[in-house]
């Protein structure tokens, strides 16, 4: 097989993948406000407390005054496409990993032969000299505003012997998997963004409290850590000198990287003379003529990959919530708890509401993408099968919106009985003190001997007011009807 990268070269990669932060801001506030501002003073905040460069997208330039390439060309969407970033390199980088004890680059693990990926779990790797090392010259940590972010390392991989493409893929694949390793570099700059956020713009709605019970794994069957990658995508170039090879690689590259169906190997490019952008679902490769296309061009693919990765995840979540809850809510439940009702019921608005409200925010995003990004997301959107997905979650809501009337029904059956009872003891004190008073006439020592008219009354009141009370009685008992 062709070798890709000879030994002791080095190849430029990117990869990134989405997180659970736990940051949760009431969005909506900054909507009246805009971001703008807080997030220029909190910038400032962030740098004094801090190692690395803060910055935030609606930015030109980050914290340090270095330049900033918008994400977009038609304005800046409403929300911005994440709250705040935080980027370590150079010196800034190498000091905090050393305090943190992590090591600026990762080795591959050892292949068990030619085609095949690492074995993690074989001990007999370990003493294996890697194929090849990961080193890194930048980590970007980015919080959105809504519990998720991404983070991203940029770097070469340097071969330590001649790799094929798909031996480069495998390395990648090895090193994507061990990016946890540094989760403790995520966790304390999560904490930091949360020591020195305002609490009056963090959020504790039901819907936070639900998601977060779900992160602290309350009620799942698995872990939802934060500070976790949640999926790693790679993202590599490769520059060709002329024409024939261009057309080469794309036909080469491309069969040996992703499986052989057209879905995988549409090429999402607008510029298709001189540059080819393909998606899959880990690995994504951006071919261009070299001197044809700027870098700017080239890092569409990272950029968009890394706000639908982000959306994507979070959707799939919020979906997957949402069959936890819907789940969870027990409608046959005899004797149902109005606290609990009504708690599942607020839960439940608040989803809905919040999850329409990310839809738009998503739907805003690409109205504000150039041609190529926008070309882009499509094609993402294709390749991952989104609308599969959104088209699940459209369904969980539906469901619970129903489950949400249902649950009004159950409250309102419930207040009904409650009011019945206070009805039915006021109207049995009454008829009593009705009675009393009767029982006390007929019973006056001024009377003359008993007076059947009155004695008849007497019984009538009484035998009303003992139908009257079982009556009522027997409405609140009844079992409320749904249809």
């Amino acid at each position: 097989m062709k070798t890709f990268l000879t030994k002791d070269h080095t190849h430029q990669v990117s990869f990134n993948g989405p997180i659970r932060t736990g940051l949760f801001l009431e969005s909506k506030k900054f909507l009246a406000t805009g971001y703008h501002e807080f997030q220029k003073e909190f910038m400032n905040t962030l740098s004094n407390v801090a190692h690395g460069i803060w910055g935030a997208s609606n930015f030109l330039t980050y914290g340090d005054g270095s330049e900033v390439l918008p994400d977009t060309v038609r304005g800046f969407p409403i929300v911005p496409q994440y709250f705040i970033t935080r980027i370590l390199k150079d010196d800034a980088l190498l000091e905090k990993l050393e305090i943190l004890e992590l090591k600026p680059s990762i080795d591959a693990l050892p292949f068990r032969d030619e085609n095949a990926p690492p074995m993690p779990d074989d001990p007999k790797i370990e003493d294996e000299p890697p194929p090849a090392s990961f080193l890194i010259s930048s980590i970007e940590i980015r919080m959105n505003d809504f519990g998720y972010g991404s983070v991203i390392f940029n770097g070469v991989i340097r071969a330590h012997q001649d790799l094929s493409i798909v031996e480069f893929k495998d390395v990648c694949k090895s090193v994507g998997a061990r990016l946890n390793d540094y989760s403790e570099l995520f966790s304390t700059t999560f904490e930091t963004v949360w020591q020195n956020t305002p609490k009056d713009i963090l959020s504790d709605a039901a819907f936070v409290s639900n998601l977060k019970a779900q992160q602290n794994n309350q009620y799942l069957g698995h872990q939802k850590e934060i500070g976790k990658i949640i999926n790693t995508v790679c993202v590599y170039e490769i520059c060709c000198k002329d024409e024939e090879s261009f057309q080469a690689a794309k036909e080469a590259y491309t069969a040996q990287i992703f499986i052989k169906d057209e879905k995988y190997t549409q090429d999402a490019s607008l510029d298709e003379e001189n540059m080819a952008v393909f998606i899959g679902h880990h690995n994504h490769i951006v071919i261009y003529k070299e001197n044809t296309v700027t870098q700017w061009q080239r890092s569409l693919l990272r950029r968009v990959l890394q706000v639908k990765n982000v959306f994507y995840t979070m959707f799939e979540e919020i979906s997957e919530n949402l069959i936890h809850i819907n789940s969870s809510i027990n409608l046959d439940d005899a004797h149902p708890n109005p606290q609990l009702l009504e708690e599942k019921a607020r839960i439940l608005v608040e989803y809905h509401a919040r999850t329409e409200f990310f839809r738009g925010v998503y739907d805003d995003y690409d109205n504000h993408l150039d041609p190529q990004s926008l070309k882009i997301l499509r094609t993402i959107e294709d390749t991952w099968e989104t609308h599969d997905r959104i088209y699940a979650l459209k369904n969980q809501l539906e469901l619970a919106k129903n489950i949400h009337d249902r649950l009004v029904q159950d409250l309102n059956a419930v207040h009904q009985k409650k009011l019945g009872a206070f009805i039915l003891i006021f109207t049995v004190l009454g008829m009593i003190s009705v009675i009393i008073n009767l029982v006390e006439f007929t019973q006056a020592p001024d009377l003359g001997e008993p007076n059947t008219l009155r004695l008849a009354t007497l019984m009538l009141m009484i035998l009303v007011a003992v139908i009257f009370a079982f009556r009522i009685r027997y409405k609140a008992e009844a079992p409320t009807k749904f249809h």
